[in-house]
Parts: structure tokens; sequence; C-alpha cells
């Protein structure tokens, strides 16, 4: 299938959506034909914010799916949507890009991709965290060789989040819809990491409005002898990202306030010697990620090879996590699957 126009159905009118429609905007390539939302206030508004007929609003995906003239569906709605909602568009025939995680279970996630396979159908995950400039520059930096082989990796990322809005009630909340993330990019600056166990300990602080473990200690292991500590969550009394890499040659430490914030700061220590500040964004303006992922999406759409984000790749990620999940139950390290893709099970 060839798009020389991809005519946009949205699933779900919040904040990501619209996010997404700026960094469209000025793509030649594209046109919002289709809005589809449960609140009829959200399906005016967009109605007026993006000139939309009222023929183009809807309360029912699948209806949508039968009337409207899109050729390709944005889901971003609550990670419990996403497997009804894709599977409902992948039947009509019709390519979905689904907000991450692509499902909040790993055999639905891989019955996606089954069925995505089987229609020939290109289905992707919004995965734009890696496009940002701060791992960009990581990346490179990295590919350099300054550092070495990289054997230590403590990753910190967490935030004050104290509305918990859709996810007062999720179970999981932390490892589905911010670790997504978090593998994406720790695999967007090492790629050649191979998942081999995880064990997680979950928690709940006493200010929290979580109904669940929305912190989470971890520890993974990778092939060849990589170790990660990990902290994640949503119910930091303050910022924290902290990235800090260790190799044969030395250390990197990147400090921030927010893994999705350019403002970063990095030192530089080669071994045995401290740190000392270091520039790593020198020359790298700040861009909208979602204008290179957009870029990139369209490309793979229209027959170049295959980004980090189809839905494919993601079932590496979701593997993981799954894992992650069944060491929180057993209190134990768990293997993971050999990064099961398609039509694989993890044991």
């Amino acid at each position: 299938m060839h798009f020389d126009k991809i005519r946009t159905m949205i699933v779900g009118m919040g904040g990501i959506s619209r996010t997404m429609l700026r960094a469209l905007e000025n793509k030649t390539w594209h046109e919002l034909v289709a809005v589809v939302d449960v609140n009829e206030e959200a399906l005016q508004k967009a109605a007026a914010d993006y000139s939309l007929p009222d023929a183009a609003l809807f309360t029912d995906l699948a209806s949508a799916c039968g009337t409207s003239p899109a050729n390709v569906v944005l889901i971003n709605t609550p990670s419990e949507l996403h497997y009804a909602q894709t599977k409902t568009a992948l039947e009509a025939g019709l390519t979905p890009l689904v907000a991450k995680p692509l499902a909040n279970c790993f055999a639905h996630a891989r019955d996606l991709a089954n069925l995505a396979l089987e229609k020939r159908i290109k289905l992707c995950v919004g995965q734009q965290m890696r496009y940002r400039r701060h791992y960009l520059s990581v990346a490179e930096f990295l590919a350099g060789g300054a550092l070495g082989a990289v054997e230590q990796i403590y990753f910190l990322s967490a935030k004050p989040r104290h509305q918990a809005r859709n996810l007062k009630a999720f179970l999981q909340p932390v490892l589905y819809e911010m670790t997504c993330h978090h593998l994406d990019t720790l695999f967007a600056i090492l790629p050649d990491l191979t998942p081999e166990s995880v064990i997680c300990d979950g928690f709940l602080p006493s200010w929290s409005p979580y109904a669940s473990d929305c912190m989470i200690n971890g520890l993974f292991r990778f092939r060849g002898g990589v170790h990660m500590l990990y902290h994640a969550g949503y119910s930091t009394q303050s910022s924290c990202y902290e990235l800090r890499l260790e190799g044969t040659k030395g250390a990197l430490r990147c400090r921030g306030i927010h893994m999705s914030n350019d403002a970063m700061d990095y030192e530089f220590a080669e071994r045995g010697a401290a740190f000392s500040p270091i520039d790593l964004d020198r020359g790298r303006s700040s861009s909208d990620p979602w204008s290179h992922f957009f870029d990139l999406w369209y490309d793979y759409l229209n027959g170049a090879e295959e980004p980090p984000f189809s839905a494919n790749n993601n079932l590496k990620i979701l593997s993981v996590i799954d894992a992650a999940i069944r060491s929180l139950e057993r209190g134990a390290f768990v293997e993971i699957a050999n990064s099961p893709t398609l039509s694989e099970t993890p044991s």
C-alpha cells in the first residue's frame, strides 16, 4: 500500500493528539478527516479548532471506520482500550498508530502484531522520546567510544504526579505507562543491549493518590554482563532524572528535570578521575521529536526500512515489562524469554 496522502482519524482528542497534530500541521502529506471521542464537548472543540464538519465527528470507532475516508487511525486513549480499538482498526483495513504502550498485556500486543502481519498493515507505536535532543546526543557520544564498553547503567526517572487521573486504579501504572518509554530510549542509545533477566520491587508512598504500587525499583541483567539499577515512578516529592553510564574507559552522568525536558546537565569522568562538565548538546538544537518521528513513520509506510517503533520491535520492550511484572509477583529474578517477537510467548 502506498500513502501519498495520510488521511487521519484521531481516536481520543486529548493533549497527546493535539501535540501530534501540531507536529503534523506542516506536513503536506497529512490531512485530519475524522475524530472519535465519547465526550461530546471534546468533539465540538475539535470541530471548531480544526474546521471539521459534523460528518467527521464520531462517538463510536466501528461506525467511523465504516464511513470515514481515513486510511490511518491515531489511537490516543487509555491503554486498557488499545487492544480492542487497534483490533477494530486493523480488521477494517486501516493503518493504526497507537500511543504507548501498544497494549497493557504482552499476549494482546503479540496478537495485534500478528494480525497486522496477516493483514499486511504496518502497525506502529508512538515512541517519540528516543528522538529528543538528549538521547540523540548521548547516543552519538557513546558511539564515539569515549566510555568504552558500557557495563553499568543507573536509570532514575520519576516525577511528582500528585493527580493520578486515569491511572488512579491502574495496575502497574509505572511499568506500562513509563517504563515502556525508558526501555525504548535505553535501546536507542545502546542498540545492542539484549535483556536476560529482571527483578522488581514496587511500593506506594504514604502521600500517593494511586491505588497500587506507583514506584518501582529494579535490577536488570543484559547479555555480556551489563547491569542496570532502575528507579521510576509517579509519586516523588520533586522531579528526579539521572542517567549514569559506566564503561571500561569512564563514566557519563546526565541530570535534568525529566526525560522530556531538553534542559540537561552532563558530566564526564575518565577512569578514576573526578567528573567535569561536558556540553554534549553543542551544535544540536532543540527540535520537536514528534516531527522527526512522523517523517520516519511516513517513509516507513511508503517502503522505507522498518523503524524501531514498529509493533514487532516494541514486542521486545513489552516482553521485558511482562517479565518485570512476573518478578514482582514472585519476588525473584525472572528470565526474559529471548526477546520474543511474533507468535512467541514469554515463559
